[in-house]
Order: structure tokens, then sequence, then C-alpha cells
């Protein structure tokens, strides 16, 4: 495996790694509180997984950048 390949399978693995709501409220600089009411209304796509939400990072970048203003 080359370097290039390694890079790219680190990548992959951070973009598909799930945060529990604290990391992806940090990742996304809002409050806990905001990400428990709010997400769900915003359309942010979320898991849960043994009674836990959890979020995608893949899915935190591409909602972010439907938010965009122009």
């Amino acid at each position: 495996m080359s370097r290039t390949d390694s890079m790219h399978g680190a990548c992959g693995e951070r973009m598909s790694r799930y945060l529990g709501v604290d990391e992806a409220a940090a990742y996304l600089a809002v409050s806990r509180r905001w990400m428990y009411r709010e997400s769900r209304r915003h359309g942010l796509p979320r898991y849960y997984f043994g009674g836990k939400l959890r979020f995608k990072i893949i899915d935190l970048d591409k909602w972010a950048q439907q938010q965009k203003v122009t």
C-alpha cells in the first residue's frame, strides 16, 4: 500500500466515524442542547445506537455546505 493509499484510507475512516452529541456539537460550534433540539428540525442525518444519538462527520460536512448563505 502506498503512502497516498494510506492517507486516503485514514481520511475515509475519519469521514465515516460516528460522533457523539458533545463531539458533533463542538464540530459544528453549536451547543449540545441545539444538537438535541434542532438537529431533527434542520434535517441533520442522525443515528441511534444503544439509545444514544450519533452523527457521521461526512453528514455534518454535507449539511453545513447546504447552509451556505450567498
